[in-house]
């Protein structure tokens, strides 16, 4: 492994999407590597900062296309899993 590989890996974050189904919100939440610590954002302003700070430790944590790629796969397969909930509920 590069040294530069290491580095950026320091750099993100661990990502997540919340989703308040009362408010029909979504919030990013991301966990910082260095420290554990966990902040959260809207969505949208998360994406337009690209680049957030631990409120602990203030390392940076980026946020990419291809994980914000991975979190929308995540949220399909998500989907999928709660209509087989539904769907077996009212078949019991």
């Amino acid at each position: 492994m590069l040294a530069n590989d290491s580095n950026e890996q320091k750099q993100r974050g661990a990502f997540s999407v919340m989703v308040n189904a009362g408010r029909g919100v979504a919030e990013l939440m991301a966990e910082c590597r260095k420290c554990g610590a966990i902040t959260r954002y809207g969505l949208e302003l998360a994406w337009r900062l690209r680049t957030l700070a631990c409120p602990e430790c203030t390392t940076s944590m980026r946020l990419t296309e291809s994980e914000l790629m991975a979190l929308r796969d995540g949220l399909i397969e998500t989907r999928v899993r709660i209509d087989r909930l539904i769907a077996d509920s009212r078949t019991s």
